[in-house]
């Protein structure tokens, strides 16, 4: 088939409608899509004037960086690399969005050993299925702040982006906000592709009919299902009920996807806006929108409020405290008071100008057992300064 006709199911077109664009036969234009049948000159120049009229084409286009004379390419063609291919996969199916349930893949856990389970008294471990109910989440001073950004769009139908490193917290802090926003009524609208590159207009236009109804089903096309969307919407607001967009790995979306974001955000009833969007990513999503680096999207960035999850800080006292005491253990029996400065120095890190700490709690929990560890093998019966300096 033809990357033309891929193109339109990214973009939520169906060929029918394209054909009657174009001056086409139903039948004509599956030809052409399926079979890269002979096509006369002024046909091809009419379908090539037709996808450059047609924004959410063009949209889809820029995101997978596919030049116009590569439409008429066959998707299997060798002209594709692996990456444009994969891009280019039809997206699975969206399905209703559980976000106190799907997790993002975190870099690996790290285990204490029996050894040092035995030594220190430890039935359970403090780290590890660590989150089962919301009383055992650890919010820092800076997590709390950045959870009251988060419920401020959601509430206010803002447009908030956090970013921060792999065990930063933000699956934690998605959590709380999650419970807060559900005990307050409040729908969560939340796309579950595991793959947000292959997030589309359509796909998230689809997301949000699919988590605000079970009594209707998207429509076929772009257009009718942006209707069937904005009624939805608009209905709810009518009644005085809120959504909120949430979609993690935020940093995978593409250029065509921000653009979406940008329109649904301005959706509107009057003078109020329809839903509350918070964005959730990786560092890259600092650079991504960025208007400096990326002014392709600039429409997108200027309505974005940045936040950066800085970790825990002065806390990590408080942390340990809250991770040992769910297990009925107190943290002063493990750790000597010497070991907290050593552990504060062990997050430094310098990028050659800037000395900054990634005290994220991941990295706390990696290196707590390791220095755990450590100790049992040492014969230490608490993890002190000296244990932590020499991992």
């Amino acid at each position: 088939m033809l990357v033309l006709k891929r193109l339109l199911f990214e973009a939520g077109i169906r060929q029918e409608d394209f054909a009657t664009r174009c001056g086409m036969s139903r039948t004509g234009m599956g030809n052409v899509l399926n079979h890269r049948c002979p096509t006369a000159p002024s046909t091809r120049r009419r379908i090539d004037d037709e996808v450059r009229r047609t924004p959410a084409i063009m949209d889809v286009m820029r995101g997978m960086d596919i030049e116009m004379r590569s439409i008429w390419e066959m998707a299997e063609d060798e002209f594709f690399s692996a990456r444009l291919r994969s891009k280019l996969t039809l997206a699975p199916p969206v399905v209703p969005g559980d976000p106190t349930e799907i997790e993002p893949i975190h870099e690996e856990e790290e285990m204490l050993t029996m050894k040092a389970r035995r030594q220190f008294s430890l039935v359970a471990t403090p780290f590890r299925n660590d989150v089962r109910e919301a009383k055992d989440i650890y919010l820092s001073e800076d997590h709390l702040f950045i959870r009251e950004m988060m419920l401020d769009a959601a509430r206010r139908q803002g447009f908030v982006a956090v970013h921060g490193g792999v065990g930063s917290g933000k699956s934690t802090i998605r959590k709380a906000v999650v419970h807060e926003l559900q005990s307050e009524g409040i729908r969560i609208v939340y796309p579950v592709i595991m793959d947000k590159s292959r997030i589309t207009p359509a796909s998230l236009v689809d997301a949000i009919i699919m988590d605000l109804t079970t009594e209707e089903t998207p429509k076929r096309s772009l257009e009718a299902k942006t209707r069937q969307a904005l009624r939805l919407l608009t209905n709810r607001a009518s009644s005085g009920a809120k959504q909120a967009l949430i979609i993690e790995e935020a940093h995978m979306l593409t250029k065509a996807a921000y653009k979406s974001l940008k329109q649904i955000y301005e959706l509107e009833n009057g003078y109020q806006r329809l839903i509350g969007i918070v964005l959730i990513g990786q560092t890259e999503l600092k650079n991504i929108l960025d208007e400096n680096m990326h002014p392709e999207i600039r429409e997108v960035i200027r309505r974005v409020e940045m936040a950066e999850i800085e970790g825990l800080g002065k806390d990590v006292r408080k942390y340990l405290e809250h991770k040992f005491g769910r297990i009925g253990k107190q943290v002063k029996d493990i750790l000597s008071d010497d070991a907290y400065k050593a552990i504060g120095d062990m997050m430094m890190i310098s990028d050659g100008r800037n000395v900054t700490s990634k005290a994220y709690p991941l990295k706390i929990n990696n290196l707590m057992v390791r220095a755990m560890n450590a100790a049992a093998d040492l014969g230490e019966p608490m993890v002190t300064a000296d244990v932590i300096m020499n991992l």
